[in-house]
């Protein structure tokens, strides 16, 4: 039986071994070495329009070099010449008041966002609260047909080896179900089954790429129902921490992207002064984040080539971006003990997903509560509002949320079971395919080769 036993062990282990591509330490370094560098495009020249464009009265090129320097513009020396980040532009705007009010016509598609989500889901809404149960959080579900395409052709895939590719599915949680998977091809290519549970949910292909004489044609289409959120939390109601539990353990412990030390510990019990209520806690953690980290597009590749958390970029530089803002959030409250976590996929607009992360802190008594700092910010940069609009707009996104969302995992840093062997472009989430190639990716060139040619469509069903 022992024997037996030992067998069956060493026969697992082969197969498991077998069905993982060994890379070299080479391999690594170079696929490491592009990622830290493919966000920066713009030559100085180039940043240097950019800035005119919005400050003409800077003089020279010493004051313009003084400018990126004071406002932290993400740059990077790529084969000795500095370059610089290629979607700095937007974060000029987010992170500078003044220029939003002197060019007005930025903001209005802000404007109309603010309007629309408030009188859809806001604090006076909403014949859709009628329907809300006083104990139940969720109300007011949307549906959506999800179709994904991606079409490459056959003479831009290395002639043999292996391929696999991930793509995002929704997550069965407390808001999202009803998942159906309505159309895979090819059905012969898939691994095992959609998963949908656990942390991180995905579908996964794998080719024989020297059996592949057509153009690689993959089509995936599934629905889901996406449930609003409305927390009316009693802070007298909340209760004890289980400090002992699984759940605890695993949301108030740093690693990963959510890493934190004494600094942010410091700095979270500086924020929350004299208040012990972990609901208050937060609430004054979120308006910290909010007023305090200007929202601000990040280099997320070249972040985590360089193995700097996500948290402790945001820390010393002062801004992020949606998933950042998360990250951050999670990292103070964790560092004084509340479970918080960073769930995300997709933000669901006009027919359209756009890549999005928020955060949710654990209360006893009540569950998870959803936090989106980076859309109660959107308020704060946004003219065309009255006062009393940007306050609820603002208010709303603490322990309130729209329907307008697509979870693909419960929090960052979160792999699939069959880990790709390649490195990806963005590894804290799983937002665009995941590709491995046997060969001819040391460069990642499979893997952007594949990117281009995916896409998503989204129908609202009702």
């Amino acid at each position: 039986m022992k024997t037996k036993l030992v067998f069956l062990i060493l026969l697992l282990s082969a197969l498991v071994l077998g069905n993982t591509l060994q890379r070299s330490d080479e391999y690594f370094q170079s696929q490491n070495e592009l990622k830290l560098t493919i966000e920066f495009s713009l030559t100085f020249e180039e940043a240097k329009e950019i800035i005119l464009r919005h400050y003409p009265d800077l003089k020279n090129d010493e004051e313009i070099r003084r400018f990126i320097v004071d406002r932290d513009i993400q740059r990077f020396v790529v084969e000795g010449v500095e370059m610089y980040y290629e979607d700095f532009e937007h974060n000029l705007f987010t992170r500078d008041p003044e220029l939003v009010k002197r060019e007005p016509k930025w903001s209005a598609t802000n404007t109309l966002l603010v309007k629309h989500l408030l009188s859809e889901y806001g604090p006076r809404q909403t014949p859709f609260a009628n329907f809300k149960s006083d104990f139940s959080p969720y109300f007011n579900p949307k549906e959506y047909l999800i179709e994904y395409t991606l079409q490459t052709e056959r003479s831009l895939l290395p002639e043999t080896g292996s391929l696999r590719i991930w793509l995002p599915l929704p997550l069965q949680t407390a808001t999202q179900e009803k998942i159906t998977v309505l159309e895979v091809i090819p059905k012969e290519a898939m691994v095992g089954l959609p998963k949908i549970d656990g942390n991180i949910a995905y579908i996964l292909f794998k080719f024989d790429l020297s059996a592949l004489e057509e153009d690689l044609d993959i089509s995936v289409k599934f629905t889901f129902r996406h449930y609003q959120q409305q927390f009316d939390v009693d802070p007298e109601k909340v209760g004890d921490y289980d400090t002992e539990s699984s759940l605890y353990r695993e949301f108030t412990k740093s690693e990963g992207d959510i890493y934190f030390d004494e600094r942010f510990e410091h700095l979270a019990r500086s924020i929350v002064g004299d208040e012990t209520n972990p609901y208050l806690q937060a609430r004054k953690i979120y308006y910290y984040v909010v007023e305090n980290i200007p929202y601000s597009f990040m280099a997320h590749a070249s972040i985590d080539a360089s193995g700097v958390p996500e948290s402790v970029y945001s820390f010393e530089h002062g801004f992020g971006d949606c998933g950042t803002q998360s990250i951050i959030f999670s990292a103070l409250c964790r560092s004084i003990g509340i479970p918080a976590r960073t769930p995300g996929g997709f933000q669901i607009f006009a027919g359209s997903l756009g890549t999005h992360f928020w955060a949710e802190f654990y209360l006893p008594n009540y569950g998870w509560i959803p936090v989106d700092t980076s859309a109660g910010q959107i308020a704060t940069y946004t003219l065309g509002i009255t006062e009393q609009e940007r306050s609820e707009f603002i208010d709303y996104f603490f322990g309130n949320q729209d329907p307008l969302r697509f979870i693909v995992q419960n929090s960052s840093n979160y792999m699939p079971e069959e880990r790709p062997a390649d490195i990806q472009s963005l590894e804290i989430t799983m937002q665009s395919p995941y590709v491995e190639s046997e060969f001819g990716n040391e460069k990642l060139e499979v893997t952007i080769t594949i990117l281009e040619s995916f896409a998503m469509k989204t129908t609202l069903l009702r």
